[in-house]
This record gives C-alpha cells, structure tokens and sequence, in this order.
C-alpha cells in the first residue's frame, strides 16, 4: 500500500518516509530533507504517474528526521513545479508549531502552502491522528496515524515506544506499518517488546511492515522470524 522514499532511523542517510498517490496527488507521510532529495531526483510526476495535481504531507512529530525537509519541498513546488503543498498536522498545536517552522525559520511564501488539522482538510482520503509517546521533550506532540485511501486502510505509527495506542483500531484486513528497533531504547519500540504483538495481530490478520529501521539485517532477520516484512523501498 505504501511505498518508501527511505526507511531509516534517525541518523541514516535515508530517513524513514512512507507515500501513496491519490487522485494524481502525492501523499507523504511525513518530510525528512533524505525524501526531498530523492523526490527532486525521481520527479514527483513520474511518482504521480502524470502531471502532480500538488502535494500532500502528513505530520507525525517535528523532529528534523521526520519534518526538515518540509521547507525545501514547499519551496521547490512554489518555484520551481508551481504546485502547492498541504500541510496536514495532527493538532492545532502542531499546525502552529509548523507554521513557526516554515514560514517564520524557513522563510516560505504564504502562497505556497496550507496548514489545517484533517478536521478541516478536503482530502481525497480519510486521515485520523493518533496521539502516542515518543520523546518526553515532544510529550503531547507525537503522533501516528489511521489513514483509509478508498483502496485499504493502514495505519502508520510514527515515531512511538508503544503500540497500546494503535491496537484498538486495526482490525482484520489492515495493514500496521511501525516503527522497530534492534536496540533497547525508551523512545523506540524495541524488538523484544514488539515481537508478541505482531504475533497477535497476525492471527487477527493484520499485515505488519517495519520501518525507521537502526538495524536492518537485525530487523529483516525478526521481521522473517515473526511473518512481518521490511517497509519496501521505491525503486
């Protein structure tokens, strides 16, 4: 359902960064500067499969691995495509911590963009925002999110140290994209802790891909174990 742009932690050289394509719109699941780059070298039409009628981002958090290239892609879409860039964040908060972020740091022309929670989004999808824990300096600012395309549902968790908040809503047929680490961290979700939850959500037929990956021979050897499968890159 979705493809990657990168599928790395932090502190690889391609960051982690899912999309989908709807209505000739490019939808990211967050903008790392790794996805911008790689974005202007593939053509976001030829990701598109047409001329890009714009371009859509959904926010998970604000840390630079997941939203420093958000300024960049709404440059480049104002000046250099001529197409425009949504912004969806998943609080109000969020949106105002954005805005400061593109517009007052990074200089973006107004023209170019648009910040609205999905409550007042016209999207060609349903999006709902997913409150979960990540980094105590982001308490209350990081989320995952539910998303139906019209062609299946996933859910998407960001970055997160626990699955409680996701679990209720997958149900039969969905498709888990989470975040995995090989390495014990408060602000990951470890291996050793994911392992009997994607045993369960298999039975309820969940499929599970795993990405933000620190580890990826560590991960793809766990992902085999338990029936998961690496988020898979764009090629």
């Amino acid at each position: 359902m979705l493809r990657f742009l990168g599928r790395g932690s932090a502190f690889h050289t391609e960051n982690n960064c899912g999309f989908f394509v709807k209505g000739g719109e490019l939808v990211l699941m967050d903008c790392p500067l790794s996805a911008f780059h790689r974005l202007r070298h593939i053509g976001i039409d030829n990701l598109t499969g047409g001329k890009a009628s714009g371009v859509t981002v959904l926010v998970t958090h604000t840390h630079s691995d997941h939203a420093g290239g958000l300024g960049m892609l709404i440059h480049f879409c104002f000046y250099v495509l001529g197409i425009p860039v949504k912004v969806i964040a998943p609080s109000e908060e969020l949106a105002g911590n954005i805005e400061y972020l593109v517009s007052r740091l990074d200089g973006c022309d107004r023209r170019a963009y648009t910040i609205v929670t999905p409550d007042k989004a016209d999207l060609g999808f349903t999006a709902q925002p997913i409150a979960t824990t990540h980094a105590d300096t982001l308490e209350g600012r990081c989320f995952g999110w539910a998303v139906d395309t019209g062609e299946g549902r996933f859910v998407y968790t960001g970055d997160t140290n626990t699955l409680e908040p996701f679990l209720h809503t997958l149900q039969s047929g969905d498709t888990l994209y989470t975040e995995a680490s090989a390495y014990d961290s408060p602000v990951h979700m470890y291996i050793d802790r994911l392992a009997p939850i994607i045993d369960g959500l298999r039975e309820k037929g969940v499929k599970v891909f795993l990405m933000h990956l620190d580890d990826e021979k560590a991960l793809a050897d766990f992902a085999a174990k338990h029936g998961a499968e690496l988020a898979g890159l764009y090629e």
